[in-house]
């Protein structure tokens, strides 16, 4: 109940079903999540729906990439290097980026780098020449 508290009002009904499930959690009956059930839960609880037209403060990762012009892996990618600041309620859950952090100074910077080709991904791939499979020669 906690997961949906947070994410009411701020995420539509089936993306926080989406990440309920994603979490291998389950009703009190036993069911997976569906758009109605969180709806219900909801309801009960007297939380807010998500409303699209209020005004936009934070954005998924997705999102995020959108407006930055790049792709959600970089997005990633800065979150996890700390130069972007977003939390999630939970794993899995949706990233909340505030509109205002994408126009940081080192947020700015370190996309003139990526885009430059000045940096790149943390992680690098091996040869990639050849495939070798355990137990084969």
């Amino acid at each position: 109940m906690e997961l949906i508290r947070e994410m009411a009002g701020r995420f539509p009904d089936e993306l926080i079903a989406a990440t309920l499930n994603r979490l291998g959690l389950r009703t009190g009956k036993g069911n997976t999540w569906k758009k109605h059930r969180v709806a219900s839960v909801r309801s009960y609880l007297q939380l807010p729906a998500y409303d699209p037209d209020a005004p936009v403060k934070t954005l998924n990762a997705a999102q995020a990439a959108k407006r930055l012009g790049v792709d959600s892996r970089t997005v990633h990618e800065l979150l996890n290097q700390k130069l972007i600041p977003g939390k999630q309620v939970i794993r899995f859950a949706p990233w909340q980026i505030p509109v205002e952090a994408l126009e940081m100074p080192t947020v700015l910077e370190a996309l003139r780098n990526i885009k430059a080709g000045k940096i790149g991904r943390r992680t690098e791939i091996g040869n990639t020449d050849t495939l070798s499979l355990p137990g084969m020669a």
